[in-house]
Formats: structure tokens, sequence, C-alpha cells
């Protein structure tokens, strides 16, 4: 979506030449087989961990809490759970980020109701974008503490904040 809006509204001209059917297909089809790989891999090298308890400190299961109550050598899964927090994280925000900024500096040059316009249309759904990869990350980064360094209580809170919040935020701040 950021790359469909940043062509729509920084190259309007160049849209149809660059935004085909063809690449909303392969964008598509990319942003459904990543996650698919990804789940199917981590879960995969997952069930082949020994487990040595089974008592998760979260209100849900997350795969990473699963490893971590794993016996076994686990260096495979830590080092697949890092390239995924990376390229879960990172990249789609660090690119809808210089998509949304090119877009608001090429709208400053335009009259004060494109302006407006750019505004009302990409702020809430950067706002919504940053929050969610916000929640992802802490939600992320609290699997990496072992279950004795981190209080049952905020784990719970910074759970319930990662479904919650996203959830929440998205209607509010988007058409």
């Amino acid at each position: 979506m950021a790359y469909d809006r940043f062509v729509a509204i920084c190259q309007p001209l160049h849209y149809s030449t660059k935004m085909t059917i063809r690449k909303a297909v392969l964008l598509w089809s990319a942003a459904v087989a990543y996650p698919i790989f990804t789940v199917t891999y981590a879960l995969a090298l997952t069930a082949q961990l020994p487990l040595c308890g089974n008592k998760l400190n979260r209100i849900f299961c997350a795969n990473r809490a699963v490893v971590h109550h794993s016996c076994g050598d686990r260096t495979h899964s830590d080092i697949f759970g890092y390239f995924v927090f990376f390229t879960t994280i990172f990249i789609p925000l660090f690119f809808v980020l210089f998509s949304y900024i090119r877009i608001l500096i090429v709208c400053k040059r335009g009259s004060a109701e494109v302006r407006r316009k750019a505004v009302q249309t990409c702020v809430p759904h950067l706002v919504t974008f940053v929050v969610y990869s916000c929640s992802v990350f802490v939600e992320m980064s609290m699997t990496q503490f072992s279950t004795g360094q981190v209080n049952p209580v905020v784990t719970a809170i910074i759970s319930l904040e990662y479904l919650m919040v996203p959830s929440i935020n998205n209607p509010l701040f988007t058409d």
C-alpha cells in the first residue's frame, strides 16, 4: 500500500506503467508467501527441539517462548528468530517510513489543499503502521528474555498491548 500511494502521489504520470497488475500480484504474493514461509519454517525448527518444561508465563503461546523451554541446541532457531525479527519489523517499517516521508515532501510543494489531503490520508496510515511495528517489536523483544527476568504482570500487560492496541488503533485512524 505504501508503494502504491508513493507512485500515485510522487509519480502520477508513471502510475500505470509502474503499478501494473503483474507488480500488484507480485507484491501481494510476497506479502502472503513470506509469513507462510517464516511460520512454517519456525514451527518445523521448534518441533525438532526437545522440551524441558511446559509452563509458559504468557497469555498466549508464542513460538519463541517455546524455543526458550528447549533443552537441545537451539542455535539454528535463534539465528532464524533474529532473521525473522529483523525482516518482520525493520525492513517494512523503513520502507513505509521512506515512502510516506517522500510523499509528504512532494506534497509540501503543493497547495494547502494538497497538503491537507496528503496529511489526512497518509498520517493515519503511518501512525497505525508505526504503532503496529512498535507493538511487534516489544512483543518479539519480550520473548528474548527468560521468564525469571521479567515480572509476569509486565509480560501479561505487554502481551495484551500487542493484541489490543493495534486492533483498536486500526479502525480509529484509517479510512
